[in-house]
């Protein structure tokens, strides 16, 4: 899988800029001084990718100050097939409009044409503090894994925003509290097909994840993912039952799919006791790594890999290993130092970024 050429208009504070990039690189880098655009580059492929932002859940925050909507368009080499993909987010009316080959989709079918990996310093800081965080990289892997997975997300979000919505009303009184039989039907249905098919790749996960831990690492640590769902699929029903007058009290559904979490386990013992932050380094690269191989593995290319301003964060050893699964995809990358550069083999493309102007330059001359 190859994005071939993109076409930017409209979106934060990037100008329209229409790039084509070299079949020849596989590293595509983007050099330039904090705040002047370059994360919002990587937005634009995840995007495109995922349908949504990795910033915000506000459309109109994607737009330019002065414009009154944004267009993204990508052309995406699969195999022998090229497709593309395009972003329109207009302010007034606000609306988010997907298409394919010029044909509007809905999320769930313009999802899994445009794979990516994304990973920033973020991923280090946030994966240990925060549950979301870690049911996102589950939810963002299966979404461009499995399409069922991703329309059995979207419908458990409606029904838990249903449900939720209800147990206020009946807190109210304006409402029964039978008319939540419907719904947690619903969720029951929905939530026990997530949490099978989480379970699912976990295993898969698992059986790369040490290998892979060792490798960054450089110890012989054993690393396990566990799965801690906050009900089980076989008890969903009855817990959300037992749950009612709690719910109705707080106003929100507190168990199911949505408040579930992953346990890092290293030699037996739960990371988030002791890890230090080079042992969050190691363990976040060893997720992205694995999230690349099952990508490759099901759907039968690699994934595009986007590498936010990550040199920084990495020593050498680990920026070694992450250089060798570079050579197998096609890589955007951000940086403030192009030094870097010097270090990654292989064919690059290199873009300066400067107040949200993208050129194609020799990065020789920052």
């Amino acid at each position: 899988m190859r994005v071939k050429s993109l076409e930017i208009n409209g979106f934060r504070n990037l100008k329209k800029t229409a790039l084509e990039f070299d079949t020849n690189a596989s590293v595509f880098a983007f050099v330039g001084a904090n705040g002047h655009g370059k994360t919002n580059f990587l937005e634009v492929l995840f995007l495109l990718a995922i349908s949504k932002s990795f910033r915000t859940r506000e459309n109109a925050d994607l737009i330019a100050f002065e414009a009154d909507h944004c267009s993204l368009k990508a052309k995406v080499e699969q195999g022998s097939e090229t497709l593309t993909l395009e972003l329109i987010v207009t302010r007034e009316p606000p609306k988010k409009t997907l298409k394919i080959n010029g044909v509007q989709k809905k999320a769930a079918d313009f999802m899994g044409n445009l794979n990516v990996v994304f990973f920033s310093p973020d991923d280090i800081g946030m994966i240990h503090l925060s549950p979301s965080i870690r049911r996102r990289y589950l939810d963002l892997l299966l979404s461009q894994l499995d399409r069922e997975y991703l329309e059995d997300s979207l419908k458990y979000q409606q029904a838990l925003k249903q449900r939720n919505s209800l147990l206020k009303q009946i807190a109210e009184e304006q409402s029964k509290e039978e008319e939540l039989d419907f719904w947690d039907k619903q969720l029951v249905e929905l939530g026990s097909r997530i949490m099978e098919k989480r379970r699912n790749v976990l295993q898969d996960i698992n059986a790369k994840a040490s290998d892979y831990y060792h490798r960054v690492s450089g110890q012989q640590d054993e690393l396990i993912v566990q799965y801690s769902p906050s009900a089980e699929s076989e008890k969903f029903q009855d817990i959300l039952l037992k749950n009612r007058s709690k719910d109705i009290a707080i106003g929100s559904t507190q168990k199911g799919p949505h408040r579930d979490d992953l346990v890092f386990i290293c030699n037996g013992h739960d990371m988030a006791s002791f890890a230090s932050r080079g042992e969050w380094r190691s363990l976040v690269l060893t997720l992205k790594f694995a999230e690349i191989d099952l990508l490759k593995e099901k759907k039968g290319f690699y994934p595009i890999l986007l590498l936010d301003d990550v040199f920084s964060e990495l020593d050498e050893a680990r920026q070694k290993v992450l250089f060798n699964v570079i050579k197998n995809t096609q890589t955007f990358i951000t940086t403030t130092h192009p030094e870097f550069l010097d270090t990654i083999k292989g064919s690059k493309q290199v873009y300066g970024v400067r107040d949200g102007e993208i050129e194609e330059t020799n990065y020789q001359k920052f």
